[in-house]
């Protein structure tokens, strides 16, 4: 199977943020951690904003440095391979501080990119 465009990946990572605020938006912490379909899914979508980063090509990551491609590999990683350690309050302290502002930034990198 041919691998995806990286434009593809980037709307990809757009698509599963405004899911997670989809699916969040009514919540406070305590609610959020006792739904565990609502926490499911955000996991889920967290796991596919850390894959499609990581598949950003390295040129594109270094002219847009301001998002945080790292962490959300990172943060990918311990979803899927540490997954009886995840903290629910990490995960909503990233759902409700950490990922607002990324919408805007791959937004931006799209329009950069003279793609839309």
């Amino acid at each position: 199977m041919p691998r995806r465009e990286w434009l593809f990946r980037v709307q990809d990572m757009l698509e599963a943020l405004a899911r997670i605020r989809e699916y969040t938006a009514a919540l406070d912490e305590d609610s959020f951690r006792s739904n565990r379909l609502v926490v499911d899914a955000v996991l889920r979508n967290i796991a596919t904003l850390g894959e499609a980063a990581s598949a950003v090509p390295a040129e594109v990551r270094e002219r847009h440095a301001q998002v945080p491609w790292q962490k959300l590999v990172s943060m990918r990683n311990v979803l899927v391979h540490e997954y009886f350690g995840i903290s629910l309050e990490v995960v909503w302290k990233t759902v409700a501080e950490d990922l607002p502002p990324l919408s805007p930034m791959l937004a931006d990198l799209l329009r950069a990119e003279g793609r839309r």
